[in-house]
């Protein structure tokens, strides 16, 4: 264990807090989403009002009416678990709970795609000024020339704020009347007023999130913690208020509160700062430790490297990462930066970016919320084979014409259906007031952060799956039918329909007589240099509906899966149905070389304007690292992945040996955290496709 001291020998809450949530977690009786009931009943009181303020008086009511959940010895207050009850409240009996829920879910709200989940707040501006300077500016922004609806967007922003403060204070009464004098005192002057330490800065980012909460979002984000948190860091350590140890127990008691959501929650560590130069600092190493005291596949951590990243934050990230937790997921400045630049960011803002959800790129809080979707790659390759077969004119360069063709017609397609989704949910008719007082620029402008309010608009991920599977696919095509003549193109056309049925001679030649992403060989890793640039170029075409970037995202979370059901069999071997390649992974099992072959093939595409990042899953036995020198054997490999501009890397330390028993004796491994896709999860708690999805891929030695 890295680190200066043990916090759960020191001050065991947290333990005990962690306990707490996860019995919350998992449950054990009917669970009651009074959110729902809360809002509706908001509705109803202001009925008639224009639609921001309705919005605006449902979130209040959720804040005024949670009865507030504590748990003993908490240092850090807010809880899911205020809103989601295991019995009815009084007031609301179970005909109304039907009645208001469904009434609330008449009116609707925003989803993923249309921009809800996937954001955070300006936590950076939200600490210097406070709930009360955030009031102050939109009661400043009401003095200026307002049309009609600019004041009643303002008024709604006003409600929302005042609530939170509300909330916040009805946190301090409910601690202090829990006997628990000392954290009242420290809570209810964030209700206006900006933190003064690192303690309430906690609180104040904390109690944010879980406001959040209280709207119904999920998979949020906390950002560059160890940034905007590390002033208040530095003087409480100078002035003598907390010692490291303190602050890594603090952070401790956060991460045993994320673990209640059951949720990914990024947080984000190291990276160069705004200003260019290196942003590792001491609450990146206290953010690892926590980490890997707490062990929550929950809060998921994300660490950005680049040519300055100091020897000592490879060591810490390594030291985290081989306790099989599978975080950090490490990610390149120098792959994504470049591409935010081009497309317009400015280099300071492009350099602060974070991660939200999994991997996906978010300028934190100064935008929408992010969304995405999955865009089915390898069925484009195979109707462009068809139309090949049917044309007469067959050469490895017309079919990669044809697939270009349809990729652009298909991505063309699918951002046109997204357009037209996002339409369904006009700003006026689905405001965003809360999320507007917290993102730069909305009061300025007086405009909802969905309607131009934000700094820059929004950015929908395209996940263009099945990467290795279409480089593996178009090899295999052009070694084994244009170059050497092995296979006649009807005739794979014809094993390509049957499924492989009465051809696996055939099948057998594709899979072993081609070359195979991941193995550094020159002949696909080209294919894979074409496909990567190609789909985001297409991406970059479309605009999203309201203003803003489609943008590539070689990622596809565990939807590999669902999508190769899908498809076709492929000039690859792999046959119908069967899953498609991981994200920017090679195909699982194909990486025959060692992961030294699969890091060379995985850097020669270049990344930079996929502004989503990516996905390259990495296996390894973890009986290789136990000794001496496996920090300085697995440095050399994240410094290579620096180098040679290789944008995301994630791993799993856990052996072929230790998953099959867990699938034999679930009983035996409750605690088992693997990393699945861009997220960590208990193994046992996988779907069984997802368990096997995990075992096939290699577990490499160095």
């Amino acid at each position: 264990m890295a680190g200066q001291g043990d916090p759960a020998k020191v001050r065991p809450a947290w333990q005990a807090v962690l306990a707490g949530t996860g019995a919350f977690l998992r449950g054990g009786g009917p669970r009651y989403d009074l959110r729902p009931v809360w809002r509706a009943r908001g509705c109803r009181r202001r009925a008639g009002l224009p639609e921001p303020l309705v919005r605006a008086h449902a979130f209040a009511a959720v804040l005024d009416e949670a009865p507030l959940h504590l748990y003993d010895g908490e240092a850090i207050v807010g809880s899911k678990a205020s809103f989601v009850l295991d019995a009815l409240p009084p007031d609301v009996s179970p005909a109304e709970f039907e009645a208001l829920s469904g009434e609330w879910r008449s009116r609707g709200q925003r989803d993923f795609t249309a921009g809800f989940d996937h954001t955070l707040a300006d936590y950076r501006t939200l600490l210097a000024e406070g709930v009360g300077g955030a009031l102050r500016r939109v009661g400043r922004r009401r003095e200026q020339p307002c049309a009609p609806e600019q004041t009643v967007f303002l008024d709604a922003l006003t409600v929302t704020l005042e609530a939170f403060g509300r909330f916040i204070r009805r946190h301090a009464d409910a601690v202090r009347r829990a006997g628990r004098g000392h954290s009242a005192a420290m809570i209810e002057p964030l209700a206006t007023d900006p933190p003064r330490t690192f303690h309430e800065a906690l609180l104040l980012v904390w109690l944010t999130h879980i406001a959040f909460v209280s709207e119904g979002r999920c998979h949020n984000a906390l950002g560059r913690i160890d940034q905007y948190l590390y002033p208040f860091y530095r003087d409480d350590l100078a002035a003598g208020r907390l010692t490291r140890e303190g602050a890594l127990d603090l952070l401790c008691h956060l991460w045993a509160k994320i673990h209640e959501l059951g949720e990914v929650t990024n947080l984000c560590i190291g990276g160069l700062t705004p200003e260019g130069t290196d942003g590792t600092n001491e609450l990146s190493f206290l953010c690892l430790e926590a980490t890997q005291w707490v062990r929550s596949p929950h809060a998921n951590l994300s660490a950005r490297f680049h040519d300055g990243t100091p020897d000592a934050f490879h060591r810490a990230c390594f030291e985290c990462i081989r306790t099989g937790v599978g975080f950090p997921a490490i990610f390149n400045d120098h792959v994504l930066i470049p591409g935010l630049v081009e497309i317009g960011i400015p280099p300071a803002i492009a350099r602060d970016h974070c991660m939200v959800g999994c991997i996906e790129t978010m300028l934190a809080g100064r935008q929408p919320p992010w969304s995405d979707s999955r865009f089915n790659t390898p069925q484009f390759l195979l109707k462009a084979m068809a139309r090949m077969r049917e044309e007469g004119e067959r050469s490895f360069e017309r079919l990669w014409a044809l697939f270009v063709e349809e990729v652009s017609e298909g991505i063309a397609r699918h951002a046109e259906w997204i357009n037209g989704h996002i339409a369904r949910f006009p700003p006026e008719r689905f405001p965003d007031p809360f999320l507007s007082a917290l993102t730069r620029d909305c009061i300025d402008r007086a405009r909802d952060v969905n309607d131009g309010g934000a700094q820059f608009p929004r950015m929908h991920g395209i996940a263009v799956m099945g990467l290795a599977t279409l480089a593996d696919s178009l090899a295999a095509v052009r070694r084994c039918v244009f170059e050497t003549g092995e296979i006649a193109y009807d005739d794979l056309m014809d094993a390509l329909d049957a499924n492989f049925q009465g051809a696996e001679p055939l099948r057998r030649h594709l899979l072993h007589g081609a070359p195979k992403y991941g193995n550094d060989e020159s002949e696909v890793d080209e294919l894979a240099e074409r496909i990567v640039p190609l789909l985001a170029e297409e991406c970059l075409k479309h605009a999203v509906h309201g203003g803003g970037w489609f943008v590539s995202a070689m990622a596809a979370n565990v939807q590999n899966i669902s999508a190769g059901t899908q498809v076709g069999a492929t000039p690859d071997g792999r046959e119908s149905a069967a899953p498609l390649s991981d994200a920017a992974s090679p195909y699982f099992g194909r990486d025959r070389k060692g992961p030294t072959a699969l890091l060379q093939s995985v850097s020669r595409p270049d990344y930079h304007r996929v502004l989503t990042g990516s996905v390259i899953n990495l296996r390894f036995d973890p009986d290789w690292f136990q000794d001496a020198q496996a920090a300085t054997r697995f440095g050399a490999l994240t410094r290579f992945f620096v180098e040679r501009r290789i944008p995301e890397l994630q791993f799993n330390f856990t052996s072929d040996r230790v998953l099959l028993d867990a699938r034999e004796h679930p009983e035996n491994y409750a605690d088992l955290v693997v990393r699945v896709s861009g997220f960590s999860a208990y193994y046992t708690r996988l779907d069984p496709v997802v368990q096997d999805d995990i075992l096939r891929r290699r577990a490499h030695r160095l």
